[in-house]
């Protein structure tokens, strides 16, 4: 686990201000530092020592005439059948996975190389020979990889603050992403908030050939759902055990400690009860609270804890943010706004699980893979319901449950919502400002962006291989909403404490295997997630699974109000911020009045905007510095 950062130039090279950006990256890899240059390329490295802690396992790593070079960032899960597979061969010099990569190359070629690695990661490999160099970003998008091309030169980076410190001067913004961020709370991939620069999307590649100039860009793998199964349930329910199992046994691999987070949920308890079982030494697992009850679910998590026994020790913290000390910190680390609240609560329970371990396993993609979320279980029962009612009456319910919408009564608002229009419409759910596009945008912002940026899900919901709706909403929170938040949330958190985060649900083969899965068993009413659930029940007490899902959020609404709120007037209603001409003045003096008199929720508008300028003041103007504390707002 580690950050990477390169220049693919025949100009002169900037040494002093590529190892300058390549320090920014320094939390990613603590441990050791490199930089090399073959012919035109020249790459850097930040070490995180995870496998072969020996000098041996040191990048950029060259071949041994020097004429191929390769840094990579993140882990190889199959590396030892890999290695096992070349070493007839091949004459190793180190004990990683990295030089697997390498190797493989050589013997393989990068297409076939691609075909077999199984893993996360971020690769950059530089081929003298051919003066080509070939990039890679793992299959689900665990691993960042920023790059731009400009003026025959190409340079690429882990993290986006290091990759803007590489170039000439700031990059310029890109209005039309301002409007995405706004719409969806992230930035989807591939573009980032700067006009020029990219991130490579999840299951891409990359090639740029120098001497031609040539830069090409392709999927190297998806995810398809309209080949099912024809197992019963008992049958599927013993496949996922062997592949949950088996991508748990290969995530403890590892030359330091590892341990796990322990939410009390599903997902998190199930992979710790197995990693459990497989560590002989059992396993630390961090759980973080709330002062709160209303958000505190360590009891889950200590029931989880006691039924597996000794095989569990228990480290639980309670969250106390100072917000007010470290959010330019929390926001500076992911170089773009993100504006998911639970990036506060990620970063505190990182850095407490830096005090036991320096790889921690997660739950991340139980919810994608196996209808986790209430949109795919929507999707299910209004596809039957478009069948019975006509598109008018559809239409008047929908609009009612809009105005009104009683607690008891919220399964069937959502069905009515989501009946009334297309399938294709529902899956583009509500966020932020996108009903408010036109009230609060400025006439700036809303001349310079030239689609509206629900393209971006009804792209991927068309280009689903799936067999009904369900599947489709599955496979469009997989593209969009996993990678872009919370896989970008889990990286960033966990790698500004040097710690690497790894995610069993997200294992290839089980990817593959949970999209054979067909929605009749998949789905049981309006119960989420229920064969994970049943499968979860074998480890787990039951009761710790039926239960509300609750989620890693913070109270964000009243943050605002209280300890945030002269914070947020300061940065939203400042001339700084109106001199953007992103949004209206009046419309969000009126959401900072509204909100702060208790008289509407404008909370999730209101942190949007705030994260954004925050961003804007520490990475536009640099009036605000990431070790500074809101106070500098005052």
């Amino acid at each position: 686990m580690c950050g990477i950062i390169g220049l693919i130039s025949k100009g002169e090279v900037p040494l002093a201000k590529l190892r300058s950006a390549r320090d920014l990256m320094t939390h990613r890899g603590p441990d050791d530092d490199g930089i090399n240059t073959i012919g035109e390329a020249t790459f850097g490295f930040r070490r995180l020592a995870i496998l072969d802690l020996s000098p041996a396992g040191h990048q950029p790593m060259l071949t041994p005439d020097g004429q191929v070079m390769l840094v990579f960032n993140g882990e190889i899960y199959n590396y030892k059948d890999l290695k096992a597979e070349l070493q007839a061969e091949c004459a190793f010099r180190s004990a990683g996975d990295t030089e697997v990569i390498l190797q493989g190359y050589l013997a393989w070629g990068w297409e076939r190389l691609l075909e077999k690695l199984d893993g996360m990661f971020a690769i950059a490999l530089w081929d003298n020979r051919t003066r080509m160099l070939y990039a890679a970003r793992d299959h689900v998008g665990k691993k960042p990889f920023f790059f731009t091309c400009q003026n025959g030169e190409l340079s690429f980076a882990s993290t986006l603050n290091a990759l803007v410190a590489l170039q000439s001067k700031t990059p310029v913004v890109d209005p039309s992403v301002i409007d995405a961020y706004l719409t969806y709370q992230a930035v989807p991939a591939p573009r980032t908030i700067y006009q020029g620069i990219y991130q490579l999307a999840p299951a891409h590649q990359l090639t740029y050939h120098l001497d031609s100039q040539t830069l090409k860009q392709s999927r190297y793998w998806d995810v398809a759902y309209d080949q099912k199964t024809t197992a019963n349930e008992a049958e599927i329910l013993d496949q996922l055990d062997e592949l949950v199992r088996n991508a748990v046994r290969r995530r403890l691999v590892s030359d330091v400690p590892v341990g796990a987070f322990l939410s009390g949920g599903v997902d998190s308890s199930l992979v710790v009860a197995l990693a459990a079982q497989e560590k002989a030494d059992g396993i630390d697992a961090v759980v973080m609270g709330f002062d709160d009850p209303a958000f505190d679910e360590r009891q889950y998590a200590r029931q989880v804890a006691t039924h597996l026994g000794d095989a569990v020790r228990l480290n639980e913290y309670v969250l106390r943010p100072n917000a007010v000390q470290d959010l330019p910190k929390i926001i500076w680390q992911y170089g773009q706004p993100l504006a998911d609240v639970s990036i506060v609560p990620t970063y505190y329970v990182a850095a407490a699980a830096k005090a036991h371990v320096s790889v921690v396993l997660n739950g991340d993609g139980g919810d994608e893979l196996f209808a986790g979320y209430a949109r795919p279980i929507v999707a299910d029962a209004a596809a039957r319901y478009r069948q019975l009612f006509p598109a008018g009456l559809r239409q008047r319910l929908g609009d009612w449950f809009d105005g009104a919408e009683p607690k008891s009564l919220k399964k069937v608002a959502m069905l009515a919502q989501a009946g009334r229009s297309t399938a294709a419409d529902a899956f583009i759910y509500e966020r932020a400002f996108r009903s408010y596009r036109e009230t609060g945008y400025t006439d700036q912002l809303l001349a310079s962006v030239a689609a509206h940026p629900d393209h971006w899900y009804r792209d991927v919901w068309a280009r689903a291989q799936a067999q009904d709706d369900v599947d489709r909403a599955l496979y469009g929170d997989f593209m969009t909403y996993l990678p872009d938040q919370l896989l970008a949330k889990m990286d960033v958190s966990t790698m500004a404490w040097s710690v690497e985060g790894r995610s069993p649900l997200l294992d290839r083969s089980l990817i593959e295997f949970a999209a054979t899965i067909p929605t009749s068993l998949r789905i049981r009413g309006y119960t989420t997630k229920y064969l994970l659930k049943r499968l979860a029940e074998r480890y787990v007490p039951r009761e710790v699974l039926y239960r509300r899902k609750r989620g890693f959020v913070m109270p964000a609404n009243q943050w605002l109000r209280g300890d945030l709120a002269k914070y947020l007037q300061a940065a939203l209603l400042s001339p700084t911020f109106a001199a953007r001409q992103w949004m209206r003045p009046e419309f969000v003096m009126q959401m900072v009045q509204e909100h702060l008199a208790g008289k509407r929720n404008w909370g999730e508008q209101l942190w949007t905007l705030f994260v954004l300028e925050l961003w804007a003041r520490m990475m536009l103007d640099g009036t605000l510095h990431r070790d500074d504390s809101l106070d500098a707002l005052l």
